[in-house]
């Protein structure tokens, strides 16, 4: 096949016309990579390559977009891929060219996860490894980089949620049992465990108490 004419089409897009009455659209990136100029013959195959060049081109651009507005684990970036009908086979393409020039790390992903939800948010151990799951981060990496995620973490993220949940249940009056019911249930549902919440309520009711 022999190009005929290559015509700009908006800002990105370029058409190629074939003397065969083919058309093929390319996004100008791939269009210079590819060095071919009016007059030029291809073969069927090439033609394809150029088609699949294509394709994983708008994939890439894709991943930067959802790159560029947060980090996501190389399985959460698949699936959103995939959602877009890409084809899987290039989706895995474009993640493994990712994951070699490091704009997709894993590792980094669940160490700045960690340090966000734990520190801005005061979430649990228990429940940064759930939402990591949810995210489709392998077990390994998670296990390894909460090893580092200490107890004393846990217990500070615990008390600091408490003491402002607490201030909160006192302006209701509410009875005590009432009080420290509803506390531990937060508590609760924030991930933590029942021992860890047991020990927090009782020294933030002592510490209350001993102000008076």
């Amino acid at each position: 096949m022999r190009i005929l004419r290559v015509v700009k089409k908006g800002k990105s897009d370029v058409i190629l016309y074939f003397d065969n009455d083919s058309l093929l659209f390319l996004a100008v990136e791939v269009f210079l990579k590819s060095g071919l100029k009016k007059s030029d013959d291809i073969s069927e195959d090439r033609f394809s390559l150029l088609i699949e060049q294509n394709k994983i081109f708008h994939i890439k651009q894709k991943a930067f977009r959802l790159l560029g507005r947060r980090q996501h684990s190389s399985s959460e970036l698949r699936r959103k891929l995939w959602n877009k009908d890409y084809e899987q086979k290039l989706i895995d393409e474009v993640i493994d060219d990712l994951q070699k020039k490091g704009y997709l790390d894993d590792k980094e992903f669940i160490r700045a996860f960690v340090a966000e939800k734990s520190k801005s948010r005061n979430w649990s151990s228990k429940k940064i490894k759930g939402e990591l799951f949810k995210r489709g981060v392998a077990s390994k990496l998670i296990d390894e980089t909460l090893n580092h995620h200490s107890v004393d973490s846990d217990n500070e993220s615990a008390m600091k949620l408490a003491k402002k949940k607490y201030e909160v249940l006192l302006k209701r009056n509410l009875e005590p049992k009432e009080l420290q019911n509803k506390l531990s249930t937060y508590l609760f549902s924030k991930g933590f465990d029942y021992e860890l919440i047991r020990e927090v309520i009782s020294k933030l009711i002592k510490a209350k108490d001993d102000e008076f």
